[in-house]
């Protein structure tokens, strides 16, 4: 699903004027029951799901973020929208800090895995500085729609079907726990077929405890080594790794991320969940 399809103009909203989580979920129920989606569920019901879950754990991402979802039976697509507020509240965030920037999502009941893939390719847009500057620079609710279509726009670019058909293999290895997280929500946003993680060590990390070899290497070494496998189609190849570029920078520039891609001539079978 591209985000840009179900981010609506009347559920945007800048500077709200909230002092807490709890008024900030009622302002955002009613925003989000402007949408024509919801036209049929009062507010008080979106309230009460939203603050359900946000009694199983904070949606606090960080960074003065914070995502408020739900999932709503009734329903057959996708509300999506943005709120900023005139001063950052407490949200319970991870890393502590106040939030004002709250994009949120209500989703159909019976469609998990696409709610998933909206909220990391939301999660995903607003790990850039630059972005969540922007938001906070919106001085009206037009200025901030606008901004969003165009930073959706620039990720979710059309890019040529590559000529010869079919699917490719990445392996993505990750050395830096901080990528690590950034770099699998692209894969839970995507159209990837059966990403899986695999936890590794690197060679050196054995031969340091042979006593032989004990002398080339110290304590310094690596130890987070983490690998994305993960099966994508030819058309969404180029895609995919420019999304893993905008979360961790040009990867010819890295020395924590490498990416592989393979040619798959067979590909029996399908995983889903």
């Amino acid at each position: 699903m591209i985000l840009n399809d179900v981010l609506n103009k009347d559920n945007i909203e800048v500077n709200l004027n909230v002092k807490n989580g709890k008024q900030l979920i009622h302002e955002i129920a009613k925003l989000a029951c402007l949408n024509p989606v919801l036209k049929d569920i009062k507010p008080e019901l979106v309230e009460k799901v939203l603050r359900e879950r946000e009694n199983l754990a904070s949606t606090g991402l960080g960074s003065g973020v914070a995502i408020p979802h739900c999932r709503l039976p009734g329903i057959t697509t996708f509300v999506v929208g943005v709120a900023t507020t005139k001063k950052a509240i407490d949200f319970d965030s991870i890393d502590n800090e106040n939030v004002n920037i709250f994009p949120f999502v209500i989703g159909p009941d019976e469609n998990p895995k696409e709610h998933l893939k909206v909220l990391s390719g939301m999660a995903r847009l607003l790990r850039n500085p630059e972005t969540r500057s922007g938001i906070r620079g919106a001085k009206t609710s037009d200025e901030l729609y606008n901004l969003l279509r165009s930073l959706l726009e620039d990720v979710s670019t059309a890019v040529p079907r590559p000529q010869s058909p079919g699917m490719r293999m990445l392996h993505v290895f990750i050395r830096s726990e901080n990528i690590f997280n950034d770099i699998l929500q692209v894969f839970a946003s995507g159209e990837t077929v059966g990403a899986m993680v695999l936890e590794a060590h690197e060679s050196t990390e054995y031969m340091s405890s042979m006593p032989i070899f004990a002398s080339f290497w110290n304590s310094d070494l690596n130890t987070f080594n983490r690998i994305i496998v993960a099966v994508v189609k030819d058309s969404l190849l180029n895609q995919t790794l420019r999304s893993i570029e905008y979360v961790c920078g040009e990867l010819q520039q890295q020395t924590d991320v490498m990416v592989t891609v393979t040619d798959l001539h067979h590909a029996l079978g399908s995983l889903d969940y």
